[in-house]
């Protein structure tokens, strides 16, 4: 049976010691110019966070939603980042992301090249973060590529033993960040 194409980001699905998976609060500038998913990697750039893609280096962690306040006063908790949200007085808006190094995510590798078991356990690959996520749910469309030789940001560990996973395209596994970049100087 073939996999079906459902990608949903990164999500946090084991920590590695046993410990509990928890998110730690970030800065996201008032007005920031791209949404930004739960399941999204996002990296620190100035001592804000922004959305990841396929070049970026040192992932901070995994989105897991928002909380700021509206330029009405209201404070909204959302599960995702809306683009340019303005904020009360532009104060920074708070992004919840998980940044411990010992998380285990469960993530969907693309169609771009077929995953095998023999080849691809225990290697490297690259984040594919051209697909818009839901607006609507707020959910990540990211997921992973492969066989690649490029930035290489997550170690693919195994795949996910689940009903209806399979080799080839679309398969379902457990990775982590290859190279976390987490640091208090980054907390809001």
């Amino acid at each position: 049976m073939a996999n079906v194409d459902a990608p949903c980001g990164f999500q946090p699905w084991r920590h590695m010691s046993g410990g509990v998976i928890r998110a730690n609060g970030y800065k996201i500038t008032s007005a920031y110019a791209a949404n930004i998913f739960s399941g999204d990697a996002v990296v620190a750039t100035s001592g804000y966070l922004a959305v990841a893609t396929a070049s970026s280096a040192g992932l901070l962690g995994i989105f897991a939603g928002c909380q700021y306040r509206a330029s009405d006063g209201s404070i909204v908790y959302s599960p995702y980042w809306p683009t340019t949200t303005a904020t009360l007085g532009s104060e920074d808006a708070v992004g919840f992301v998980y940044d411990d190094p010992n998380i285990i995510y469960r993530a969907q590798t693309s169609d771009d090249v077929a995953f095998v078991l023999a080849t691809h356990n225990m290697t490297l690959c690259d984040l594919v973060s051209t697909h818009t996520g839901s607006t609507v749910t707020g959910q990540s469309k990211q997921e992973l590529l492969v066989g690649t030789t490029g930035d290489e940001q997550f170690l693919l560990l195994q795949m996910v033993d689940e009903p209806g996973n399979a080799v080839g395209n679309w398969a379902k596994v457990e990775c982590r960040i290859k190279d976390s970049r987490t640091s208090s100087s980054y907390s809001a």
